[in-house]
């Protein structure tokens, strides 16, 4: 065998190249969890919106005369100023009053409700939208404008 001795295993070079490709690959993977944990908690508060709007739907068709008569009609209350507390003299405003709080703290105190019980004819149907601010979605997608979300849930009573 004319030649030298043949080097078995790694150069030193080899490592730090392997090395540098496992480094990017766990930066990346820890980029993908962040961008997944922002979208899970986003599908969070759309799958709480939407028991909100269903639970505030169950309450109308529980007092129909009320809900015939407009007593639930309310639009969007601010929640800057912290959020509301459920109260009234009747059922309606008692059952709003609790709602509008859930909606609120449920959803990390950005959220608020709006419930329009329309008429046609015999049929009575309800529109109820549920806002919340969802800034991180919009951060991650890079659109820092307006962050407000709104679920939509129509309903016949």
């Amino acid at each position: 065998m004319a030649g030298g001795k043949q080097s078995e295993g790694f150069t030193l070079v080899e490592v730090l190249v392997s090395l540098l490709i496992l480094g990017i690959g766990l930066l990346g993977l820890a980029g993908l969890q962040n961008v997944g944990i922002s979208a899970g908690y986003s599908a969070l508060q759309r799958s709480q919106a939407s028991w909100l709007a269903s639970e505030m739907a169950d309450l109308l068709r529980a007092n129909p005369d009320a809900a015939h008569a407009g007593a639930y009609d309310t639009n969007f209350v601010d929640a800057a100023a912290g959020c509301p507390k459920g109260g009234g003299s009747t059922r309606a405003q008692l059952d709003l009053g609790q709602w509008q709080a859930d909606v609120c703290e449920t959803l990390g105190g950005s959220g608020s409700g709006s419930v329009q019980v329309l008429h046609s004819g015999d049929q009575y149907s309800a529109v109820i939208a549920v806002r919340w601010n969802d800034r991180r979605a919009r951060e991650r997608l890079g659109e820092a404008g307006n962050a407000w979300e709104t679920f939509t849930y129509r309903a016949g009573l």
